[in-house]
């Protein structure tokens, strides 16, 4: 069971982009009400991350925490991505509670203002816990990037543990000179664990018009992921986005292996698609992909890359 510190409250609009940028209708709840529970045992948090450009350099200008999701700014740590001279704002989201736990809404707005930069990173994995009910547990997260900014978002893993049932969405709107690095680690159960069930929607989005759009549902409610030629006996999957108005960093096409899949999707953005045996195995061909980039989007030499300094 999660509880929230304050009421959520809507971004303002964001200049040149497309989409609601009031909040959706499921996190539309009695404003009177100190803690945000919308259920028997669950409860609605809402957080907020933004960034913009002060006499030349990134700023936090809103930051915004509600219990369990708690963002803090960090200091630059381990590889960082098309950081331009090191000026960025660099947030990590750390869990003060667990879950989500069935019934819970998480919602999470991430605005990157005209110029800025933003590098945001997790302290560790998020666990998802099917909760006393059996309810579906949903996290939102809303991403606005403006022209000339950039997001690189490098989440921890998102694990569905035993008899959860998730909806992980990532809804990502761009403006024409927008930058994004997103990458995502999907894990099916811990260790030696019963698989949960996952359903995980991606879409970005430049001007309003989609660029990528993706639906996964994988774990025993999704009828025939486990097949062979869906998803087998793998445990993990995991995405990387890259998306640049200069040009789709990579090759045109590649395979690093056969659980691997290099996708350009168009001229300025390309997807990397991987799964795993588990989320070591996953988070290997992730890092193998992202050294086909090559600079500023990977390290200069070999080298293990990972979402978390190791």
């Amino acid at each position: 069971m999660t509880s929230a510190s304050s009421p959520p409250d809507a971004l303002s609009g964001a200049p040149g982009l497309s989409g609601p940028s009031e909040l959706p209708e499921f996190a539309q709840t009695e404003p009177s009400r100190q803690r945000r529970r919308i259920r028997r045992g669950a409860f609605l948090c809402h957080a907020v991350i933004s960034t913009e450009l002060r006499r030349g350099r990134t700023a936090v200008s809103r930051l915004r925490a509600d219990t369990p999701l708690s963002p803090r700014p960090t200091i630059a740590s381990g590889e960082e991505p098309f950081v331009r001279g090191g000026d960025a704002a660099r947030i990590r989201m750390s869990a003060s509670a667990a879950g989500p736990v069935g019934g819970d809404t998480y919602l999470l707005d991430i605005h990157v203002r005209e110029g800025s930069t933003l590098v945001l990173r997790d302290v560790g994995a998020t666990l998802v816990l099917p909760g006393p009910h059996g309810e579906q547990s949903r996290w939102v997260t809303r991403v606005r990037v403006e022209d000339g900014a950039t997001c690189i978002w490098l989440p921890e893993p998102v694990i569905a543990a035993a008899n959860c049932h998730h909806h992980h969405v990532i809804d990502a709107q761009l403006a024409p000179r927008a930058r994004l690095l997103y990458r995502e680690e999907l894990v099916l159960g811990r260790h030696r664990e019963a698989p949960g069930s996952l359903s995980a929607h991606l879409s970005v989005r430049r001007e309003g018009a989609p660029i990528l759009l993706q639906q996964l549902d994988l774990g025993p409610d999704a009828r025939g992921a486990g097949a062979a030629s869906v998803f087998g006996p793998h445990r993990a999957l995991g995405n990387i986005v890259v998306v640049d108005p200069d040009g789709a960093p990579g090759p045109e096409a590649a395979a690093p292996d056969a659980a691997s899949a290099v996708m350009r999707q168009d001229p300025s953005t390309v997807q990397v698609t991987a799964v795993g045996e588990d989320a070591p195995a996953l988070r290997g061909r992730l890092d193998a992909a992202m050294s086909l980039f090559g600079e500023p989007w990977a390290a200069a030499g070999p080298r293990e890359w990972s979402a978390v300094p190791r």
